[in-house]
């Protein structure tokens, strides 16, 4: 799997300009060039984003809460622009967008990840007009907690829908998949058992698991197979009734098919038809 590094709106001036802030420290807006407004969210197991557009600082806004891939961090800084084009095309559809740290680089939907994101809403949701509806987006990896946090409901509220981008859903599978990433799930696990973190191999026993899902997939990818995760996944989602839609990329894992500015149009307006 690629070491995605995640994306913030966060211009390379401002990094410069602004320290990185202590868990705790007084935290500053920034604005960037394309008029977005951007907030750290300070947290001991790692900050979060919190991202404005200029469309919702003067009316409430839905959030798309956006984890990151595998070796990734929320404030990483701009370090890889396809995934800021995406990202803009999802947030000038009137998105706030929360980029979540997901308690670490590698944590695979794990505990610790998802006690991140619930940390980081409530910390993100004094701090702009928000119109209560949430939705998630995770990419690779970190398609494990944008799930779960839908199919457990971690947050306490239905998730609206969520998306997935190359997404790694089949826990079972990653273990067998190789043996560095094997040995990466079993470090974020530890003794916890993988099954109950696994939304294509427990799927049937989550209560959110009718959450509008939009998956977007590639039969070249040979690092995460669609077929045992986004497709297989987006088939079980469906049986149970939700609604679902499969977008179909060429191309290998999270190469230029799978993000860009239309798979961006296509994740919020899949997110505007499900509010």
């Amino acid at each position: 799997m690629s070491l995605l590094p995640s994306v913030t709106r966060l211009s390379f001036a401002a990094l410069l300009t602004f320290a990185p802030l202590q868990p705790g420290a007084l935290a500053a807006w920034v604005n960037d060039p394309d008029g977005h407004r951007n907030l750290t969210l300070p947290d001991a197991a790692g900050d979060a984003q919190l991202v404005v557009p200029k469309a919702c600082r003067a009316k409430p806004c839905s959030l798309v809460i956006v984890s990151h891939g595998r070796g990734g961090l929320a404030s990483a800084g701009i370090q890889h622009a396809p995934f800021d084009t995406l990202l803009d095309a999802i947030d000038t559809q009137g998105f706030v967008l929360l980029l979540s740290s997901d308690g670490g680089p590698s944590t695979w939907g794990n505990t610790a990840a998802l006690s991140s994101i619930q940390r980081s809403y409530k910390a993100a949701l004094p701090h702009f007009q928000h119109d209560g509806r949430v939705y998630t987006l995770g990419v690779s990896m970190s398609a494990l907690p944008a799930t779960l946090t839908a199919y457990r409901r971690t947050l306490g509220i239905p998730i609206k829908a969520v998306a997935l981008v190359a997404g790694r859903v089949n826990l079972q599978d990653a273990v067998r998949s190789s043996v560095s990433r094997g040995k990466s799930i079993t470090a974020a696990y530890g003794s916890a058992p993988l099954i109950t973190s696994d939304p294509v191999n427990y799927f049937r026993h989550f209560v959110g698991r009718r959450t509008p899902l939009i998956v977007v997939v590639s039969p070249q990818d040979t690092v995460v197979s669609s077929a045992k995760n986004g497709g297989r996944l987006a088939h079980l989602a469906r049986s149970a009734g939700a609604s679902v839609e499969v977008v179909q990329v060429s191309g290998q894992h999270l190469t230029h098919g799978y993000v860009n500015a239309e798979i961006g149009r296509q994740i919020g307006a899949f997110f505007l038809q499900h509010r």
